[in-house]
């Protein structure tokens, strides 16, 4: 898997571009965050034709991109959990209204309502329902890669806030526990903000899971 980071806006969102090798001309995407214009660019400087847009969450900062995507790339396809598929239609739950700026977007075409594992561009994807940062949070993923992303779940050295609405702290540490912690150790972890991670570190160093 080839694996493209490209950081997006103010709230430096990590926005990841991955494909089955470095000659693939399509592609997944995984969260599109504020001021895609980067982003965009990275996909026509290399002719890359996305297939689906996977959102960790429904947080302004990981959604802000859809627009962009769909009048560039209309036949793209846009997954969320259904917990939190409301969040690209409601600027109040996106919590863009908080930024003065309210943002809003299509329903997504594919919600998931259950664990399950996926397939787009010749990518498979296991989704992990994370719960705690957003009702609906999930992570994906790729066990023959041994990397999972994370989105605002766990990072490095670090946890997703809580204090949003929706946001539950005991419920996302049993989330990082069950679901996460339990991957091997040499998992890499492709956060949604900040530098990736891999599972044996945060055992080992996390303060909020020593």
């Amino acid at each position: 898997m080839t694996i493209n980071t490209i950081i997006l806006g103010d709230f430096q969102t990590n926005c990841y571009v991955l494909r089955t090798d470095a000659q693939a001309s399509e592609c997944v995407i995984i969260d599109a965050g504020l001021s895609p214009e980067p982003l965009e660019d990275f996909l026509e400087e290399n002719d890359l034709t996305p297939a689906a847009v996977l959102l960790t969450h429904g947080h302004v900062d990981h959604i802000a991109g859809l627009n962009m995507l769909r009048q560039r790339w209309g036949s793209i396809t846009v997954a969320i959990h259904a917990d939190d598929a409301t969040m690209l239609t409601n600027p109040l739950r996106n919590l863009s209204i908080m930024t003065g700026i309210p943002f809003s977007s299509e329903a997504a075409e594919v919600v998931f309502d259950k664990e399950e594992s996926i397939e787009y561009a010749g990518l498979r994807f296991q989704v992990l329902h994370t719960p705690g940062h957003t009702p609906g949070g999930i992570c994906l993923y790729c066990p023959r890669e041994r990397i999972v992303f994370a989105g605002d779940a766990l990072f490095a050295g670090s946890v997703g806030r809580t204090d949003f609405p929706g946001g539950n702290y005991d419920q996302l540490i049993e989330s990082i526990r069950e679901k996460l912690l339990t991957l091997p150790d040499d998992t890499t972890v492709y956060t949604g903000h900040g530098p990736s991670t891999t599972i044996a570190d945060e055992k080992q160093a996390n303060q909020y899971l020593v």
